[in-house]
């Protein structure tokens, strides 16, 4: 399982970003992560794992002792600076070092206030060096994950004319984008069971359905879809406490989209007014099967199918 939200109790902090001319990335779907290859003072090469639903820029200590400490002035962090995540109530992973510089990334002079944690702490980062909002670099980014590229200021042609537009909403704790609407689920018989609520896009989760089963009404659902669950979950469990349920749906509406080929996972998660605002998330894999443009300044997100998995209705 992967880690798919952050809540830090600490100082705010930003890593601005904007990029004047329109670049493009290479894009690896690894593990469920989405990572893409940077440039740091125009030598130093960089895994970064790309994210939404996750408001911290956070570097790894190994990464920044190697390659930053000469580049960057690195202050310790105040005792208790930790991060928290929502798949992991009872985990704490320290804060050593803040970062308030300027570093040349991707050939741009860019200001930076970012966080310093040891990665190797936490399996699923231990290959990385960066963890990264997609909110702070641009107000418009489009991925192609099929195709394996992001672009940053591209002004796609189906940006007004895209098959499915959503006017979604900014969450600014988590730097993500949600939507409310309904998903429904249906077994063999073609008997369906309903979850309404709050969705938030989060390409930090390697799933494409995760429920909160903190919430009474992901619950109520969990137990109504007993018939479609996978009663072994031993592969599946992340820990004990999260009292993880695997569904396995004959088929799966989410809004307008039905989308084939998928499971949900349901699980309890880190309790607290942030992540108890969402009955679910929505993660990479299903962003795999379209073209998507997170146009974060407007609060919309624009997908294209281009996956036979997914079916369209209007």
């Amino acid at each position: 399982m992967r880690t798919f939200f952050l809540i830090l109790y600490f100082l705010i902090t930003v890593w601005s970003i904007s990029f004047a001319q329109e670049m493009k990335f290479p894009l690896e779907r690894k593990n469920g992560k989405l990572l893409s290859q940077w440039t740091i003072n125009n030598t130093i090469e960089a895994e970064v794992f790309l994210e939404t639903g996750f408001p911290k820029i956070v570097i790894s200590e190994n990464f920044a002792k190697k390659h930053l400490y000469h580049l960057v002035k690195m202050t310790e962090a105040p005792v208790n600076t930790y991060i928290a995540l929502w798949d992991s109530p009872n985990q704490r992973y320290n804060v050593s070092y803040q970062i308030n510089d300027t570093l040349i990334v991707n050939g741009e002079k860019l200001k930076i206030d970012a966080l310093v944690t040891d990665f190797a702490a936490r399996k699923s980062w231990e290959n990385c060096d960066i963890i990264f909002p997609l909110f702070d670099l641009s107000s418009k980014i489009e991925l192609n994950i099929k195709e394996n590229y992001m672009k940053i200021n591209h002004e796609s042609e189906f940006l007004s004319t895209g098959i499915i537009v959503y006017e979604a909403k900014r969450d600014n704790r988590t730097k993500g984008l949600y939507i409310t609407t309904t998903l429904k689920i249906f077994d063999t018989y073609n008997k369906s069971e309903e979850l309404s609520g709050n969705f938030l896009f989060d390409l930090g989760a390697g799933n494409t359905f995760f429920l909160n089963k903190n919430l009474s009404e992901v619950s109520t659902f969990v137990a109504q879809s007993d018939r479609m669950q996978l009663k072994d979950t031993t592969r599946f469990q992340p820990n004990h406490k999260a009292e993880l349920s695997i569904i396995i749906p004959d088929r799966i509406i989410f809004d307008k989209i039905e989308i084939k080929e998928t499971f949900i996972a349901a699980m309890k998660l880190f309790a607290s007014n942030s992540s108890n605002k969402y009955v679910g998330v929505i993660g990479t894999s299903f962003f795999t099967h379209f073209i998507v443009i997170f146009d974060f300044d407007n609060n919309k997100l624009y997908l294209k199918p281009n996956s036979d998995n997914v079916k369209i209705f209007e």
